[in-house]
């Protein structure tokens, strides 16, 4: 039987999109084939994010997006496929303070760079992983922007 539990959250943060957001979630989760999964989508600010950097990854630094992955992934669970993971349980937690500065710097809307973090965020979630962050060449950021341009929504 499979489960479809979406949550969106705010900490600390005004954020009024929460449909349109939420909206563009189901549509990537979607457009990834995935139809079982509990997932809570977390905006904060930068403290929020930085508490739990530290507490889980030893990092005393906000962050753009922490995933947090309920599921356990190794070779004996059946519900991989070719190491990708079509049904997932966790958290995204994502500092939309953070994401100000991040848009700054690689010059897109706040709201783009948003839904750019949550994709990168969902494919973690599944099992895939990058070594660099060359948006030519690693495939999770490549199958990131296509997903992103195919769903990208306008707050």
């Amino acid at each position: 039987m499979s489960k479809s539990d979406l949550n969106l959250l705010v900490e600390n943060i005004k954020f009024e999109h929460l449909n349109v957001f939420y909206d563009f979630v189901v549509s990537v989760l979607n457009a990834l084939s995935i139809s079982d999964f509990e997932l809570s989508v977390i905006l904060c600010d930068n403290a929020y994010i930085q508490e739990l950097n530290n507490k889980f990854r030893n990092k005393n630094e906000p962050t753009d997006v922490l995933s947090f992955n309920y599921n356990e992934h190794n070779e004996l669970n059946e519900d991989l496929v070719d190491g990708i993971n079509y049904k997932i349980q966790g958290d995204l937690v994502i500092s939309f303070e953070y994401l100000k500065f991040s848009a700054q710097e690689f010059n897109v809307e706040i709201y783009e760079e948003l839904q750019r973090v949550t994709i990168h965020g969902i494919l973690h979630l599944m099992g895939y992983k990058h070594e660099t962050n060359d948006f030519q060449k690693e495939g999770m950021l490549i199958l990131q922007e296509n997903i992103l341009k195919e769903n990208k929504r306008v707050f």
